[in-house]
C-alpha cells in the first residue's frame, strides 16, 4: 500500500499551525474517488484551510451544532440545574473566561477552540437560548452527565436509574424542535443545515460510568461497547436523514488515565498498570476497542451515505502521545487533578473541585486533567490541534485520490 506524505506542520504563535503541504506524484496516489465526489469535498478542504491558518477571515460553515457530555457541553446542564452543579462557580473557567462559564474545565472545550478558528461565535447551549434568534450561528445540545443510551436501557440492566435523560435521543429530539420552529434568522434552515459543521462530541463514558458502578461488571464491560457504538451510529444515521452533509464523531478519552479511574479502581497489582504511563490497562484498552468499533460503524455509514462528509476525531490518540511523553507537551503532572482533593492523584469522590477543602494547583497549563475526568484548557487545546492536523491530512489524501 503507497503511503502519502503527511503535511509538515509549524507552530504560530496562537497554537494553530500553517500547512505545509507535500508535493504528491501521481504514483502515490490511489485513484479511488469519483470526480464528482471531489467536489463534494472542497467546502470542507477550504474549511481545514481556515482552521489551520490563523489570519483567516471568513468561514465556509455559516454555523456549528454539537452533540455530547460534559467534554462538549458549553452550559446545558449548568443552566438546568438553576447553577448548583460545581461548573457553576470558580475555579472552573477562570483560567481562559475568567469566571464560571458552564463548562467543566478550567477554559475551553474542543468545540470552542473549533468556533474560534472558524472565526464564529462560541457556540450556544441550546436550554439557555429563548429564541432562533440565538442559535443563528449553531446550538449546542451537549449535556454534561448525557450517555449515548437512554434511561431505558440502564433501567433494564438493573440499574437504579436517578439521573435526568439527556441521552442522544434527547439530544436529537431538541435539535428537531430547533429546526420545526428555526425562523429567516438561521437562514433557510435546511440551507443552514447542510452548510453547517456538525460536531458529534466524545460520547460513551457516561454510559460505561454507570454500568461500573458496580465493579464486578469490570470483567464484562466491553461486551455493551457494541450498543453503545450503535447508539452513536444511529444518531449520525439520523442527522444525515436530516440533510446534515458534514459530521466529525469523536472517540473517547483514555479513561484508564484519568484520576477517577485511578483512584476508583486502584489496586496493589502492578501488573494492571502501564509501567510507561501508570494508566490502568484494562480501562485503556476499553477505550480502544471502543474506538475501534466506532471507527467500523462510521466506515459501513459512509457507505451507505457516501456523499456525506463523516470524519472520526481520536481523542484517544491525540492524549496518549501527552501521558507517555508528558515534558514534550509541558505537562508537569499527566495523571493528577489540577482541582480536586485529597490523594495520590489529587481526586477525592467526596471532596470535588470547588468544594471548600478541595486543593487547587498553580498552573493548570501543566496539567491534562481539571477535576479528574475532565480536561484543562491546555489539554482540550492539545487534542484540537491534533484533530485539525489529521483532518487536513485525510481531506488532502482524499482530494489526492480524486484528481486522479
Amino acid at each position: 500500500m503507497l503511503h502519502t506524505p503527511r503535511p509538515r506542520m509549524e507552530e504560530t504563535r496562537d497554537g494553530l499551525n500553517h500547512v505545509h503541504a507535500p508535493h504528491l506524484s501521481p504514483a502515490q496516489a490511489t485513484p479511488s474517488i469519483h470526480s464528482s465526489e471531489m467536489a463534494s469535498f472542497v467546502p470542507l478542504c477550504f474549511f481545514l484551510h481556515l482552521l489551520v491558518l490563523p489570519a483567516a477571515r471568513s468561514s465556509s460553515y455559516p454555523a456549528i451544532f454539537g452533540f455530547g457530555n460534559s467534554l462538549t457541553d458549553t452550559g446545558n446542564l449548568v443552566f438546568f440545574s438553576g447553577g448548583t452543579e460545581a461548573a457553576s462557580g470558580l475555579p472552573y473557567g477562570e483560567t481562559y473566561f475568567g469566571h464560571p462559564s458552564g463548562r467543566f474545565s478550567d477554559g475551553r472545550l474542543v468545540i470552542d477552540f473549533i468556533a474560534q478558528a472558524l472565526r464564529l461565535p462560541l457556540v450556544p447551549p441550546y436550554l439557555a437560548g429563548n429564541s432562533s434568534e440565538d442559535f443563528k450561528h449553531g446550538a449546542n445540545f451537549a449535556v454534561a452527565g448525557a450517555c449515548a443510551l437512554g434511561n431505558a436501557f440502564f433501567e433494564a440492566e438493573g440499574l437504579n436509574v436517578t439521573w435526568q435523560d439527556y441521552s442522544l435521543s434527547t439530544q436529537f429530539k431538541w435539535f428537531e424542535q430547533l429546526l420545526q420552529r428555526s425562523t429567516s434568522s438561521l437562514h433557510s434552515s435546511q440551507d443552514t443545515i447542510s452548510k453547517s459543521l456538525f460536531l458529534m462530541g466524545e460520547m460513551g463514558v457516561n454510559d460505561y460510568n454507570h454500568l461500573l458502578h458496580e465493579k464486578a461488571v469490570k470483567d464484562r464491560i466491553r461486551s455493551y461497547v457494541p450498543t453503545v457504538v450503535q447508539a452513536i451510529g444511529s444518531t449520525v444515521n439520523s442527522l444525515i436523514r436530516k440533510g446534515v452533509e458534514t459530521v466529525m464523531v469523536a472517540g473517547i478519552i483514555p479513561l484508564g488515565c484519568s484520576a477517577v479511574y485511578l483512584t476508583v479502581f486502584q489496586t496493589q497489582s502492578a501488573a494492571e498498570y502501564d509501567p510507561r504511563t501508570g494508566c490502568l490497562k484494562w480501562a485503556n484498552e476499553l477505550s480502544h476497542y471502543h474506538s475501534l468499533r466506532l471507527l467500523k460503524e462510521l466506515n459501513r455509514i459512509r457507505k451507505q451515505h457516501p456523499h456525506s462528509k463523516i470524519f472520526y476525531v481520536d481523542y484517544y490518540t491525540a492524549l496518549m502521545p501527552v501521558y507517555q511523553s508528558p515534558e514534550q507537551f509541558g505537562m508537569k503532572e499527566p495523571l493528577a487533578a489540577c482541582c480536586g482533593g485529597e490523594g495520590p492523584y489529587n481526586f477525592n469522590v467526596s471532596v470535588g473541585c470547588g468544594h471548600p477543602m478541595s486543593n487547587l494547583c498553580s498552573d493548570p497549563s501543566s496539567y491534562v486533567s481539571w477535576d479528574g475526568l475532565h480536561l484543562t484548557d491546555a489539554a482540550h487545546g492539545i487534542v484540537a490541534r491534533h484533530i485539525l492536523k489529521e483532518l487536513q491530512f485525510q481531506c488532502m489524501e482524499r482530494t489526492a485520490r480524486a484528481s486522479t
